[in-house]
């Protein structure tokens, strides 16, 4: 079994001071962060491995996320995901080695939200409700994906366990 997490960013501040990617996070971001790391940290199994957006949002977003997991995975972060659509996010998760079993992505919209609705094949009603909902800043879906290697994964393939919004 294996277990990917989409994580969307938390709430950033909106000003021309800034460049889109350099976009930092509100205080109210910083604290939604925080406790979405509380959750994941309460969540089993451990977290191996974290690919993270290289915008200033996500990059925030993860570090307020990872200082209450007991045991911080490798976090890589990657540009690409910042300037992705869907397919490149599932091309991202493709290429992960076989020793990881539970992966987060840490990212945008809409990609995040696209890839969310083309991979889930079947899930928790409550789960698939709160998707059909949208995706907002914040958002954490945990899928479990049985028996395919990440090299394999399908669009269907995975089972929505739960939605945090």
């Amino acid at each position: 079994m294996r277990r990917l997490i989409l994580f969307r960013h938390a709430e950033a501040i909106h000003s021309s001071r800034y460049r889109d990617h350099e976009r930092p996070l509100t205080e109210a971001g910083r604290k939604e962060a925080a406790e979405a790391g509380a959750r994941l940290a309460e969540s089993p199994p451990q977290i191996d491995l974290a690919l993270v957006s290289d915008s200033q949002r996500a990059r925030e977003t993860w570090d307020n996320a990872s200082a209450a997991l007991k045991v911080a995975p490798e976090a890589r972060f990657d540009r690409r995901i910042y300037e992705a659509e869907r397919h490149d996010l599932m091309e991202l998760v493709r290429a992960q080695p076989h020793s990881v079993r539970t992966l987060v992505m840490v990212g945008h919209n809409p990609a995040l939200a696209e890839f969310a609705t083309h991979f889930v094949g079947r899930g928790e009603p409550h789960a698939l409700k709160r998707l059909g909902r949208g995706f907002p800043t914040g958002a954490i879906a945990l899928f479990e994906i049985e028996d395919v290697e990440w090299r394999k994964l399908r669009w269907g393939d995975g089972r929505l366990i739960d939605l945090w919004a």
